[in-house]
């Protein structure tokens, strides 16, 4: 354990505040009920500590006279294990001060996410399951609890009939393209078939209440003529700031330099909104080749074209299409530091955000629409709207790194999923008046693979100086993250050879310096 109870309470004395992974209360009569709301909290996040037995801190953080430590710790046991459902990852123990003094320490790891929302029994799931805003523990809303629920089966509003829709409400030019696509990959089904058969043997049209023909969600969504005039509101809205925040404006007082509504089909929709973001980004263009002698020009945007598209296709392929969520939109915001896309809806399934990235890890929150893009080909590109499962992310990463660019940082929320590239300046090289090209620039071998965090706080020790303790680290270079990714962190800083600990592991003394040299 990197951070010792003396740790934290240090911590607090310099922020003179409780944060959202740490919460201290007196417990002076007994095993504090609000505890168990605390426990729910940290479970359907990112985790936290709770300390027992210190006064808050505008009291002083003083350790509470004749703690009972040990009735408090079997309390806390008893209570998590009993009065918490599901039963939460939890651990109680004991700690001592240095002038003697024990406090009852609770830490809590984030929940298993197909066993959130983590609640207190007696409230029940609706009224008694909590997540933690700042220093506070928020109960969460009914949508939210809905969206945690999603995660224990597969959601199908995707394939849900919209009734008002007839088959006259899909492009004929989506649906040839879809019905010729299954016919080559399956003739044995689909080859004497028509475009209704067809359409009727792979679900895309069916029966409604009224016995009546009917297209999915999905369908409508994927191929529809003008999805937005049944649900006007899924869309990909695109805006271009003047600044690296919300509410800047111009000289001139513009808000917005472009301001974009994309509607259509899913495929019409990421091609406009590519279409935006690629006439407002900074662009450089290269001559291959000398003088006369030049091959061609090629042009080098400011983020991957690559690395857009696929975010553009995994916002509005994997977004949340239940009801309560059907008047949010994709939201596109191209800032002068940063690009940002927002997904309604958090992450689908039992992956994470450290997760993502990595090979062969997905999670389909619309199962049948991701199989309908993967059969669907973009009519203005020939390429599938969507490529194999689990790639897109991957792809991201990839393109992002070789573009010099910092890995893309991911916010999950229950509401939605951000997505934020920064942009940095390449650096031009001309060789010899041979070949002028755009090198990316790279951090040597053994940091190409750290996250923007994990480079932060590289950066904040080299400038420091000196050796700090993993709170230190925590509170000044952590970006809000909890303190156990922190330490993880600053584990993976150490066996990269980076940083080296001062002290062993367990060492209250235990502190991080770069490595020299």
């Amino acid at each position: 354990m990197d951070f010792t109870a003396v740790d934290l309470i240090d911590t607090l004395r310099k922020n003179r505040s409780e944060s959202s992974a740490l919460e201290v209360k007196a417990a002076e009569h007994g095993f504090p009920k609000s505890v168990l709301d605390t426990v729910s909290a940290f479970a359907n996040g990112e985790g936290g500590t709770i300390l027992l037995g210190v006064s808050d801190p505008a009291s002083g953080l003083t350790p509470v006279p004749q703690f009972d430590a040990q009735a408090i710790h079997d309390a806390a046991v008893d209570s998590i294990r009993d009065k918490v459902k599901p039963r939460p990852p939890a651990d109680v123990s004991i700690e001592t001060l240095p002038q003697g003094h024990q406090v009852v320490r609770i830490d809590v790891e984030p929940g298993d996410p197909v066993q959130k929302p983590y609640y207190v029994d007696a409230r029940g799931m609706y009224n008694g399951a909590y997540h933690r805003i700042g220093e506070a523990d928020v109960r969460l809303s009914n949508y939210e609890i809905d969206r945690l629920l999603e995660n224990r089966t597969q959601p199908r509003y995707d394939e849900e009939i919209v009734p008002e829709a007839s088959i006259d409400d899909l492009s004929p030019e989506l649906v040839s393209n879809y019905v010729a696509r299954l016919r080559e990959e399956q003739p044995r089904v689909f080859a004497g078939l028509s475009e209704v058969e067809a359409l009727k043997q792979a679900r895309i049209l069916r029966q409604d209440k009224q016995g009546q023909e009917a297209p999915i969600l999905g369908a409508l969504l994927a191929m529809g003529t003008e999805p937005q005039a049944f649900f006007p509101q899924l869309m990909i809205s695109v805006v271009v700031l003047p600044g690296t925040e919300m509410g800047k404006v111009t000289a001139d007082s513009k808000r917005f330099l472009d301001n974009r509504t994309c509607k259509g089909p899913i495929p019409v929709m990421v091609k406009d909104a590519m279409a935006v973001l690629l006439r407002n980004m900074s662009k450089t263009s290269v001559m291959q080749g000398r003088g006369s002698s030049a091959i061609g020009r090629e042009d080098f945007y400011e983020y991957p074209t690559d690395a857009i598209r696929e975010l553009l296709v995994n916002a509005v392929m994997h977004r949340d299409y239940s009801p309560g969520a059907r008047g949010a939109q994709v939201q596109v915001e191209l800032y002068t530091d940063r690009l940002v896309v927002r997904s309604p809806g958090g992450i689908f399934g039992s992956v994470n955000i450290r997760d993502f990235g990595q090979p062969g890890v997905s999670s389909t929150r619309n199962a049948f629409l991701a199989g309908f893009l993967m059969d669907l080909s973009d009519p203005s590109t020939g390429r599938r709207v969507a490529e194999n499962r689990a790639s897109g992310i991957p792809t991201v990463f990839r393109a992002v790194r070789e573009a010099g660019l910092e890995p893309p940082v991911f916010v999950d929320q229950l509401r939605h999923v951000e997505v934020s590239i920064f942009n940095r300046t390449m650096t031009h090289v001309d060789s010899g008046g041979e070949t002028q090209q755009i090198v990316p620039n790279h951090e040597p071998d053994s940091t190409e693979k750290l996250n923007v965090r994990q480079r932060n706080i590289l950066q904040g020790l080299r400038e420091h100086g000196d050796a700090v303790s993993a709170s230190y680290a925590h509170e000044h270079w952590g970006g809000g993250a909890s303190r156990t990714s922190v330490g993880n962190d600053l584990k993976l800083l150490v066996g990269l050879g980076l940083v080296e600990a001062t002290a062993p592991a367990r060492s209250k003394n235990r502190k991080y310096r770069v490595v020299s040299g």
